[in-house]
Formats: structure tokens, C-alpha cells, sequence
């Protein structure tokens, strides 16, 4: 029931588990030793079914040692697939602002996240909340985490499937397909999965053992409900922006979208994939301003040689602020960049902020491939 010991081992402060010790046993043992305390499970960035269906699953982990779980986000929900999950499966995100009470809490743990920091890290010290658990399947930042249990698999094709095999050695019977708690966390967690592995595509050994101990609970009509797609107006509009912008650099495509507003921000994953699709090409990074206020990207690439959070990194550097790179990703085909516009967001001429941005990143991505000064 424990993990395949051929993946990273557990650690926690430093220590390395020996390989008798499941992961789960580990985390199980820290819950016990903090049973009916309050936990604070954050999401980082917008939230993903990989992301809220992790929370769920501690959640539910938690809930079997009495203790009770806050899903905590910085973002609203945008993607319509994970609007529609939230709704089907009544799944209660709170939305972080500076009024909301930390103190209520005694610890917190992240969940599908590269980064193990937060913005309201000065909070959370403040308020002395145990950095709980780090779990994760994108390749390891090279800040450590703190926390008292770190997992993080970069192999692993999502981190809904790693949960699901916490929940395996807590429940090894099986979750019961009449109890609806239970119909609705295999569900959220398979659909985590799907969506992380390009619907099980580039699914790996874990998630297929993880689909197969979850699948006499999941609602497969709910499945379908969420993953019905539907683009608005305003889509539509920020995918014809992103064909019409695109420049082509070999097999490289580089675009942007404009101007987007946070509720339309996760089109600019899609319209990554959407011009990965053509023909000829293996790697696409797409961007945007959200909002006004930052530049998000979201990077690409069916190449074999090319890793997505090595990329992203060497391509932007980091903040000489925090000390932390603006992005990163998993290690096989996608990532993602956010960068603040900080004083520029309040320049009146938007155009010229646009301009800017778009010249510092394209230069920046020719100057990282060597295509700087050619014609595309």
C-alpha cells in the first residue's frame, strides 16, 4: 500500500524516511499528533481540478483524525470546466483577503504547487500556523520547503493521483460508492487526473493504479456534465488574438492575447494548446495581461529535449525583489510564468505598457533560443 519506493522519499526537516515507511503512515502520524485542530489547505494561482481535488483528498484525510479543513485560493475560478466542477461537486473554495481570519488555525499545507511559499507567508508566521504538508508533482523549486512532510514526485503525471494513494492505505477497502462524500471525492480526484494527463494520456503507472482503485465511485455523468465544452464571446475572442498574433520561429510559436480579464485568464492555457495543435510545431508559449496588473503565460512543448520548468526559468530569470523566479513548470510538457507589472500598471497609456511588455518578453524568448535579430 505504500509508494513505489523507486520514486523521491518522503522528506520532512531535513530527515529522510527509511524505505519501511510509507509516506502515508508519516502524514497519518502528524495528523494523529494534532487530532480536532483546524487546517489550512492553499491553493497557489488559479485553481485546477488537479489542485482542488488534492485539497478534497486532505480534506478527507484530515476529517478521519477530527480535524477540519479550509480550502484557501488567491484567484477566482475562471476555466469553465473548473467553474463546473466546483458547482457539480460542491466544493467550497475561500477566497483570500487581508480581513480573512488566519488565526482560527493551527496549520496549514500546500498542495500542487512548486512554490512551498505563499503571499501570506508574513501572516501565517504571525499567527505561528505549522507548515503541515508540501505535496506536489512538478519538479522540486530550488527553495526547500519547510514543511513538516514534503512528497514531491516529479514523475508523476498529477498530484491528485499521489493523494489518491494516501487514501488507498487509509481505506484499503475502498471508498463506499453509496456514501455521496465519497462518490464526490473519487470523482473530483479522477477528474483531476484526467485534466493534469491531457485526459490520461500522458498518464503514468500511478494514476492508472489510482483510476482503478477510484472507479466504483466515480460519477461518470457528472464527468461529462463538467468537461462539456463551452466557449463565450470573449474566448473566442482571446483565441482569435492568439492565431492572429502568432509568430513563428522554426518549430517555435510565440504569441500573446491582449488584454484579458481574470475570469477569461485560463483561455491562455487553451490557446497554448490550440496552437500546439498545428502542424510542425513543438513548443508554444502564450501570454497575456490579466487584469492589468501581471503577465501570465502558459508554455507548451511536446519536445523531447526541451524541459518546461528549466525553460521558463532560464528564459525569465527571476524577481531581484523575493529572489524567486517569475516561473517554472513540470518536467515534461507544460508550464506557466506570472510577472507583476508593479508602478507600470499605473500608467494611463495601457498601450504602451502592452508594447513594452510584449518587446522585453519576445526579446527575452529570442534571445533564450537564438533566434534574436532574425526574421521570424
Amino acid at each position: 500500500m505504500g509508494g513505489d519506493k523507486s520514486l523521491p522519499m518522503v522528506l520532512g526537516e531535513g530527515k529522510e524516511y527509511s524505505d519501511g515507511v510509507s509516506r502515508y503512515s508519516v502524514l497519518a502520524n502528524l495528523f494523529a499528533e494534532r487530532r480536532e485542530q483546524k487546517h489550512l489547505v492553499i491553493l497557489q494561482g488559479t485553481p485546477d481540478p488537479d489542485a482542488i481535488s488534492s485539497a478534497l483528498a486532505l480534506d478527507y484525510l484530515g476529517s478521519l483524525f477530527d480535524i477540519e479543513t479550509a480550502i484557501l485560493t488567491f484567484a477566482n475560478v475562471s476555466h469553465h470546466e473548473n467553474r463546473a466542477m466546483v458547482k457539480r461537486l460542491g466544493v467550497n473554495l475561500l477566497r483570500y483577503s487581508e480581513g480573512f481570519d488566519i488565526s482560527q488555525y493551527q496549520m496549514y499545507s500546500i498542495v500542487d504547487s512548486q512554490k512551498s511559499y505563499t503571499e501570506l507567508d508574513h501572516r501565517l508566521q504571525e499567527h505561528e500556523l505549522e507548515f503541515l504538508a508540501f505535496i506536489d508533482h512538478h519538479r522540486a523549486d530550488q527553495i526547500a520547503s519547510k514543511a513538516l512532510f514534503v512528497d514531491i514526485r516529479e514523475h508523476a503525471g498529477s498530484c491528485a493521483a499521489i493523494l489518491t494513494e494516501y487514501i488507498k492505505e487509509a481505506a484499503p477497502k475502498g471508498l463506499e460508492p453509496g456514501d455521496t462524500d465519497h462518490v464526490r471525492l473519487a470523482t473530483a480526484l479522477f477528474h483531476g487526473m484526467r485534466t493534469d494527463t491531457n485526459r490520461l494520456v500522458y498518464a503514468t503507472k500511478l494514476e492508472f493504479e489510482a483510476a482503478s482503485y477510484l472507479s466504483s465511485c466515480i460519477d461518470s455523468h457528472v464527468i461529462e456534465l463538467i468537461e462539456r465544452k463551452m466557449l463565450t464571446s470573449s474566448m473566442l475572442g482571446i483565441l482569435e488574438n492568439a492565431l492572429v498574433n502568432r509568430h513563428l520561429h522554426d518549430n517555435f510559436i510565440f504569441s500573446d492575447v491582449g488584454f484579458v480579464r481574470s475570469s477569461d485568464r485560463d483561455v491562455i492555457p487553451q490557446a497554448a494548446e490550440l496552437l500546439l495543435s498545428r502542424e510542425g510545431t513543438d513548443t508554444v508559449l502564450v501570454y497575456g495581461i490579466v487584469d492589468e496588473k501581471t503577465i501570465d503565460g502558459s508554455f507548451r512543448t511536446r519536445s523531447e529535449t526541451i524541459n518546461p520548468d528549466e525553460f521558463l526559468k532560464g528564459f525569465l530569470g527571476f524577481s531581484p525583489q523575493s529572489g524567486r523566479y517569475y516561473g517554472g513548470g513540470n518536467v515534461r510538457d507544460k508550464g506557466g510564468f506570472q510577472i507583476p507589472l508593479g508602478f507600470l500598471c499605473l500608467h494611463e497609456e495601457k498601450s504602451q505598457v502592452y508594447a513594452m511588455a510584449r518587446e522585453i518578453i519576445e526579446k527575452s524568448f529570442l534571445d533564450y533560443i537564438g533566434k534574436a535579430g532574425k526574421e521570424a
